[in-house]
């Protein structure tokens, strides 16, 4: 927020790609692969049960504001709990990426064979590290095990209408989008030029044969090296064609043809996910928040409750 406050800098065209390691769901990618995202789903925003406590029937402690039971869409919002962006970009950052060298080193490969059995055949757990197109969960809790990571794939599914794939996790996309999100808001960013980038460095639930507890504590993952190296490879690629093509593509902007912006629909049109745009589809005007407006719209959503900070 600091940076983009500051008068220094004219952010209207500039890019800016979010990059840092991740977790990685073995079913989509692997150690030392690189995922360029669509969503960045605040996942562990929810009730949370202690699952010793838990009914048996149910898949998982977490609950979705305003509910009663798991797997159901909340009904109470912060405002960040999802963000999309330009998926044309994306598309245009994943060709660049593509042409990158990905490095892989023995010890990620001897962990990542110990996936080739179980419910992972068929899967990208065991194959070499390659750039993908999948989404990323936070969360301030380093989560690890194979129920939570299932609970946070289903969370993710549910809370952008099907259309988000859980492949990396991490902690601090949701805050940094929500920085763009007000920032653009003012005029001062272009919330279609942001680009999310990560890296696997470890797998988040155990291969078969090891407990979530002994999945945590192996320290023979030896994938943080290669996450960094490729997410390195991968992000300067980027960058190269983003500044080789600046003239005839990049400055002029890669216009989105899907939505853009957080749940609320702050910056214009409805979201193709939650409850739809609390200002009618209309960007909110510079200055923050109206409280009137919102209180307003909260009324008009019957069973739909909004908490937001509000200017």
């Amino acid at each position: 927020m600091a940076l983009v406050l500051s008068t220094q800098f004219d952010f209207r065209k500039s890019y800016f790609l979010f990059a840092g390691i991740a977790g990685v769901n073995p079913h989509y990618a692997t150690v030392g692969s690189v995922a360029i995202a669509r969503y960045a789903v605040q996942v562990a925003l929810q009730y949370e049960i202690d699952p010793r406590s838990l009914p048996q029937d149910w898949p998982t402690g977490y609950i979705s504001y305003g509910r009663d039971f798991p797997l159901q869409y909340p009904s109470v919002l912060y405002g960040t709990e999802v963000f999309e962006v330009n998926e044309n970009l994306r598309q245009a950052a994943f060709l660049l990426a593509s042409k990158s060298s990905l490095k892989d080193q023995k010890g990620p490969q001897e962990y990542r064979s110990k996936y080739s059995g179980g419910g992972y055949r068929d899967t990208m757990a065991t194959q070499a590290p390659s750039v993908v197109k999948c989404d990323i969960a936070t969360s301030d809790v380093y989560y690890s095990g194979t129920k939570l990571a299932v609970a946070f794939e289903n969370t993710t599914t549910l809370w952008t209408n099907g259309s988000g794939v859980y492949c990396m996790s991490a902690q601090e996309e949701n805050a940094t989008l929500e920085v763009m999100v007000r920032a653009a808001i003012e005029g001062l960013v272009d919330f279609a030029r942001i680009i999310l980038v990560r890296a696997g460095s470890n797998f988040d639930r155990p291969p078969p044969g090891l407990s979530d507890w002994e999945h945590l504590r192996r320290t023979d993952q030896n994938g943080f090296m290669i996450a960094i190296e490729n997410l390195f490879n991968v992000g300067i690629g980027i960058v190269r064609g983003i500044v080789s093509d600046w003239n005839c593509t990049y400055q002029r902007g890669i216009e989105p043809t899907n939505y853009i912006g957080d749940i609320f629909g702050s910056l214009g049109e409805e979201p193709d996910f939650g409850f739809g745009s609390i200002t009618e589809g209309k960007k909110i005007s510079a200055g923050g928040y109206n409280l009137g407006l919102a209180n307003v719209e909260m009324e008009r959503r019957k069973g739909f409750g909004l908490r937001a900070i509000l200017k």
